[in-house]
């Protein structure tokens, strides 16, 4: 694989992955090449970053998991809205919360409800199914303090759908930056939270595993409050 030199400035990484969202889009719309990108681990470990993926329509897999959900929905890290945009197909409300301007206006774009912000800042209503799909348990680096958050805008007889690792990955934070040829983005914190952990790390969040699925290759958990 070629290397890509970084620029000489790093951009915050929510600007650089709305700059990259944009030309995906352009791209699929037919207009100009694909964006090559990826996801830089501190430990060098490297992944494609999977834009095309982000801005296609809800997957099967994703679909098994949206139809069984309850109503009103928080997706939190909803990117350009793909999960939002099939649960209005099912008749579900629900809202999206993402740093990124753009992905968010992808997001309404598509007819979804999506607001530009932190998961940390005030976030409207509480909600029956809290969603941190593609990963993002792994947001800030701290998923014991993410899912405290998160429990903190749950009804009491709320879920919490989180996409872990699969089983036999360890869980661990990592430095990450967004790279794309002459551009970079600043170093942020993420967390790799393996499904074999979910349990403990539920446990010490106040909450407790429900159920476990394994499609097509990934790793559904799902959490309540502790009875």
């Amino acid at each position: 694989m070629t290397v890509l030199e970084p620029a000489a400035q790093a951009l915050p990484a929510d600007a650089l992955y709305g700059r990259l969202l944009a030309s995906a889009a352009q791209h699929l719309d037919g207009d100009g090449p694909a964006p090559r990108a990826r996801i830089r681990a501190a430990d060098g470990g490297l992944e494609v970053l999977p834009l095309d993926r982000w801005l296609a329509p809800a997957d099967a897999t994703d679909d098994a998991i949206l139809q069984d959900l309850r109503a009103p929905v928080l997706d939190l890290g909803c990117g350009p809205g793909r999960h939002l945009a099939r649960l209005r197909e099912l008749g579900k409300d629900g809202l999206g919360v993402d740093l990124s301007t753009v992905a968010v206006a992808f997001a309404r774009e598509r007819g979804a409800t999506a607001i530009t912000g932190s998961l940390w800042d005030a976030v409207p209503g509480t909600y029956r199914t809290i969603l941190l799909l593609d990963g993002n348990i792994g947001i800030g680096g701290a998923p014991i303090l993410l899912l405290k958050r998160a429990a903190e805008l749950l009804r009491d007889d709320g879920e919490i759908v989180v996409e872990t690792d699969p089983p036999g990955m360890p869980t661990r934070r990592v430095r990450m930056r967004i790279e794309a040829p002459g551009m970079v983005s600043e170093w942020f914190r993420w967390a790799r939270v393996g499904a074999d952990d979910a349990a403990a790390i539920a446990e010490r969040a106040g909450l407790h595993v429900t159920d476990r699925r394994e499609l097509s290759g990934r790793t559904f958990v799902t959490l309540g409050r502790r009875p």
